[in-house]
This record gives structure tokens, C-alpha cells and sequence, in this order.
């Protein structure tokens, strides 16, 4: 996905749009920037690398945002799971 500012944050920008369909059994994570700026101390940050590795193991919002919190987050944090649940027919 290409980046872009936050929403509502300048009028009148246009933003990328993306269409995509998840089929069943798939999620989408949205968070917000304080889950990748969680900071330690010493200025180390949380990153999209370490988002990723959890990521890969799990997909709960809850784990993710209790990482960054246990990291050393001070900022907002917002993290979103859409999932598609698998379909079952209707008799």
C-alpha cells in the first residue's frame, strides 16, 4: 500500500485509493503510528520489523498493542482487525 498522511489532517488532499477483496479466512490490520513509534528509553523504536515478525505469528490486535505498550509506547494506539469469516450456506 502506498503512504499518505493521516485523514483530516490537511483539506483538500487527495489520497490513494486501494481496492482489494478478502476472501474467507482473511484479516486486515489497520493501527495507528504509535504502535510503530513505540519507543524505548534509549530511542530505540518498536518498527515495522518487529510489527511484521509478530504479525506472522499472530494476528490478535490485543498482542500487538500490548507488545508496543510493554515496549515503551507513549503515544496513541489504535489497531484494527477486519476479518472474513468463512460462509456457511443457509438451508
Amino acid at each position: 500500500m502506498e503512504g499518505a498522511l493521516p485523514l483530516g489532517a490537511i483539506s483538500g488532499i487527495d489520497f490513494p485509493v486501494l481496492n482489494f477483496q478478502l476472501a474467507a479466512g482473511d484479516s486486515l490490520i489497520l493501527m495507528s503510528d504509535g504502535i510503530a513509534e513505540a519507543q524505548k528509553p534509549d530511542g530505540e523504536l518498536f518498527g515495522f520489523d518487529r510489527i511484521s515478525e509478530l504479525l506472522s505469528r499472530t494476528t490478535s490486535a490485543a498482542t500487538l498493542a500490548d507488545a508496543a505498550q510493554s515496549f515503551g509506547q507513549e503515544d496513541d494506539i489504535t489497531v484494527l482487525t477486519i476479518a472474513r469469516t468463512h460462509r456457511t450456506a443457509v438451508a
